[in-house]
């Protein structure tokens, strides 16, 4: 039995490895384009040549050329300042809002709350133009506040916090009571610290949402100095002739902020998607 056990180890490891490996292709193909020139790329497409390195006595010429050609950096340091702080401020307003929903009782909670469910099934694109009318109206656009107000509450976010809320022992939260604790305090001191798997997973997914983010961003900034990641990358595409190691090169730098999070908060992430399971 236990050969039995090691066998089928070894093959669930070679399975998930190749399956691994098939998801990793594009990433892989993505890389080892960004050190290629045009010619290069498009003679290796069809072939395993594509997924090997060129070796030249240059490697990071494509490198070289994007950061001289468009404000990539800027452009990154720009999203990092406003996605830093549309994820704090949503953590903050969409995990007190969950725990509303999970913990408190109030008039017409499960008639509000269905109607949130609602709401997320309504596609974002359908609501850009009130909503860029509203900031417009404000005397918001162009600025970052346009950027970050729009992004802070999610029914989504607020779904997921909810979730895992009501997975926590309301015993612990009695506990607290019964020693003088103060409702905030509960919540800051007591259910903050036990929900961090669902904290990481939110911030990953806010991550990634806002850095991949191109339509919003192009309606209310106009500024070439304000520009996200993505505006920026956009701009190697409309610089004629289009060179494809430039924008292979340009996208693998962009790649590494988002492997960085989810690397760093993976353990989180899995036990965040875990704990969101269907509860009442």
């Amino acid at each position: 039995m236990k050969k039995m056990s090691l066998s089928r180890k070894i093959l669930m490891y070679i399975l998930l490895t190749v399956i691994a490996l098939v998801f990793m292709f594009p990433l892989i193909w993505m890389l080892v384009s960004s050190f290629k020139d045009d010619a290069g790329i498009f003679s290796d497409i069809t072939g395993l040549k594509a997924f090997l390195p060129s070796f030249k006595a240059e490697v990071f010429f494509n490198y070289q050329e994007v950061l001289g050609r468009i404000p990539l950096v800027k452009a990154m340091l720009n999203s990092l300042s406003y996605i830093v702080v549309v994820i704090v401020l949503g953590l903050i307003v969409n995990s007190m809002a969950g725990y509303a929903f999970a913990r408190l009782d109030f008039p017409h909670k499960n008639l509000i709350f269905s109607m949130l469910l609602a709401v997320m099934v309504i596609p974002a694109q359908t609501v850009m133009l009130p909503q860029f009318s509203i900031i417009y109206k404000m005397g918001l656009s162009n600025s970052y506040l346009a950027l970050i107000l729009p992004a802070i509450a999610s029914p989504m976010y607020i779904f997921l916090f909810r979730q895992n809320f009501l997975g926590i022992p309301e015993s612990i939260e009695e506990a607290a009571k019964l020693d003088g604790a103060s409702a905030l305090r509960i919540f800051f001191q007591l259910i903050m610290p036990l929900a961090k798997p669902i904290y990481a997973t939110v911030t990953i997914l806010v991550f990634i949402a806002l850095w991949n983010d191109f339509v919003w961003p192009v309606m209310v900034i106009s500024d070439t100095g304000k520009q996200t990641i993505q505006m920026a990358l956009s701009s190697l595409f409309s610089i004629s002739p289009v060179n494809y190691g430039n924008v292979m090169a340009g996208l693998t730098i962009v790649t590494i902020p988002v492997l960085i999070i989810f690397l760093s908060l993976q353990k989180y992430y899995v036990a965040g998607v875990a704990s969101t399971g269907a509860k009442n």
